[in-house]
C-alpha cells in the first residue's frame, strides 16, 4: 500500500499531499492510456502537489484531446524546457500501475481541497491586519469557499447519458398524463402555461403589498409538503408563528380570524391539518434584514442537513440587508444569482419573492409587466419564471382600506397570475380564485349554469 510522502528526520509529516499516489496514478495513465478517462472526470491540473507532475499530466491532456498516444516519448518531447527532467519521468515509469485509479485521484484531488483551506486560513489574518470590515470578511471568504466546496468530482456525462436522461424524463412525464417533470402548482390553470417547477428553476412572484405574495406561498408549500418533499421558508418579513397559522387555515378551510380567535369550526378537518404539518419537513427561518452572506449561509446549511428539500422561499428581497458598497440594482442583481446558483448546485426550486415598484399604480392598466419588477435588470435575466399577481379589487377606487386583504371576507376574488416570463415555455394569464379568509389561491369554479335535460 502506498504512504504519504515524510520529511527528513524531526519534521512532520506532510498531510497535503502524497508523491507516491501523484506517481500511481501517472504511471497507470502511461501502460493503460484509457485511464485518462477516469482522470480527467475528477482531477484538475492543479490538483497535483508537484510542479513537475502538473506539467505531465498537462501534457497527457493535451495529447488525449489531440487523439495522440500518450506515451513516454511523446510526454519527453513535449517536456522540453519544462519543470520536469528525465529522472523524474524514470520514477514515474518505474512506479507500480495501479487497478483501482478512480480511488487514487479522488485522494489527489482531497489534498488538493485541504491545501486551498489552508491558503483560505492564511488570508484571515491579512483581513484583520488592514482592518477590512467582517461583513466583507465573510463574503469573501465564502466565495472562496463555494470554489473549493464546488471543486467535486466532475462526472463528464457523455451524449448517450444524457439522452438516456432525456428518454427517461419523457417516460415519466408521459406515465404522468403528460405533465412535466417537476413540482406542479397544484393550480390547474397555472399548470397549463407553466407545466411545472422543474429542478434548478429560480422563480420570481411579484406584486404590490397585500395582494397575496405569501399566500401563494402558502398553495405551493402544502403542494410539495404532499408530495413527500421537504420546504424552506426564508420569511424574511413575517414571524414564522404566523406563517405556520396561515398554512394551518389554508389546509383545514378554516377561517384565518377564527383561529387566531381560538376558534374552530371543523375539528377534525383542524386536527388533521396539525397532523400533515407535524409529519412534514417544513422548516421556517424569521430572522430579518440578514446580509446575504448570513442569508446564503443559512439556506446552503439548512439544506446540507435536509436534503429532502426541494422547495426555498424568500420572502422578499427589500427585507435582506445590503450593504450599500455598490448601486442597488447591482446588489439585488447579487441575491439573484445566488439564489440562482443555489437552485443549480442542489438541483431544487427557489422562489424570490419581489415587491413591485409604485409606478404601475399610475397607470389605467394596473397588471404587471416585466419593468414594474425593482431594479429589474439582473433579477429577470436570472429567473426561469416570473410570475405577477393581481386583483382587480385591490384597486378598485371605491374601496375601503379592510378591503386590501381582509381575513373575514367570506367572498371568493377573481385574481390573476400572470406569466410574464417563461424561459423554457410560453407566457400568458392563469385566471384563478382568492380566498382572503383561508389566505389561498384556488382554481376557479366552473361558473357555468348547469344543463338539466328532462325526458320528454
Amino acid at each position: 500500500m502506498l504512504k504519504r510522502v515524510n520529511f527528513k528526520k524531526g519534521k512532520k509529516l506532510d498531510l497535503t499531499h502524497s508523491v507516491s499516489i501523484e506517481r500511481a496514478v501517472l504511471s497507470s495513465i502511461i501502460f493503460r492510456p484509457d485511464e485518462i478517462f477516469s482522470a480527467v472526470k475528477i482531477l484538475g491540473i492543479e490538483d497535483f502537489y508537484l510542479k513537475a507532475h502538473q506539467d505531465i499530466y498537462r501534457i497527457m491532456l493535451e495529447l488525449y484531446n489531440q487523439d495522440m498516444p500518450i506515451d513516454e516519448d511523446f510526454i519527453r518531447k513535449r517536456g522540453v524546457g519544462l519543470n520536469f527532467n528525465d529522472s523524474i519521468l524514470i520514477d514515474i515509469l518505474t512506479a507500480n500501475p495501479i487497478t483501482n485509479v478512480e480511488a487514487y485521484c479522488i485522494e489527489i484531488k482531497e489534498d488538493s481541497k485541504i491545501r486551498k483551506i489552508q491558503d483560505l486560513s492564511k488570508k484571515i489574518p491579512k483581513y484583520i491586519a488592514e482592518n477590512v470590515k467582517s461583513d466583507d470578511v465573510l463574503y469573501n471568504l465564502q466565495k472562496d469557499i463555494e470554489i473549493i466546496e464546488n471543486q467535486n468530482l466532475i462526472d463528464a456525462v457523455t451524449t448517450k447519458d444524457l439522452i438516456s436522461q432525456v428518454i427517461s424524463d419523457m417516460k415519466k412525464a408521459a406515465e404522468n398524463g403528460s405533465q412535466i417533470v417537476g413540482q406542479p402548482s397544484g393550480l390547474k390553470a397555472l399548470d397549463n402555461i407553466i407545466g411545472a417547477f422543474e429542478d434548478g428553476d429560480l422563480i420570481i412572484i411579484a406584486a404590490r403589498p397585500s395582494i397575496g405574495k405569501t399566500s401563494i406561498i402558502s398553495n405551493l408549500t402544502i403542494k410539495t409538503l404532499s408530495d413527500k418533499n421537504g420546504v424552506l421558508i426564508e420569511s424574511l418579513e413575517m414571524p414564522s408563528k404566523k406563517i405556520m397559522m396561515r398554512l394551518i387555515a389554508s389546509k383545514s378551510e378554516e377561517n384565518l380570524t377564527d383561529l387566531k380567535k381560538g376558534l374552530v369550526k371543523n375539528k377534525d378537518a383542524f386536527n388533521k391539518a396539525i397532523k400533515f404539518f407535524e409529519s412534514s419537513e417544513l422548516i421556517i427561518n424569521d430572522k430579518s434584514y440578514p446580509t446575504l452572506t448570513e442569508l446564503q449561509s443559512r439556506i446552503k446549511g439548512t439544506l446540507r442537513k435536509n436534503p429532502n428539500i426541494k422547495n426555498v422561499f424568500v420572502d422578499h428581497t427589500g427585507k435582506i440587508q445590503l450593504l450599500g458598497k455598490t448601486r442597488e440594482d447591482i446588489e439585488i442583481g447579487q441575491i439573484s444569482s445566488m439564489l440562482k446558483k443555489i437552485a443549480r448546485d442542489y438541483n431544487i426550486r427557489v422562489f424570490l419573492l419581489q415587491q413591485l415598484n409604485r409606478g404601475l399604480e399610475s397607470r389605467d392598466n394596473k397588471r404587471p409587466i416585466l419593468s414594474d419588477l425593482k431594479n429589474s435588470g439582473n433579477i429577470e435575466e436570472d429567473a426561469d419564471i416570473v410570475l405577477g399577481l393581481y386583483r382587480d379589487s385591490y384597486y378598485k377606487k371605491d374601496k375601503k382600506k379592510e378591503s386590501l386583504y381582509n381575513p373575514n371576507q367570506t367572498t371568493v376574488e377573481d385574481a390573476e397570475i400572470i406569466v410574464l416570463k417563461n424561459r423554457d415555455g410560453s407566457v400568458g394569464t392563469a385566471h384563478v380564485s382568492f380566498e382572503g379568509r383561508y389566505a389561498r389561491f384556488q382554481d376557479k369554479k366552473n361558473e357555468e349554469p348547469l344543463i338539466i335535460e328532462f325526458e320528454k
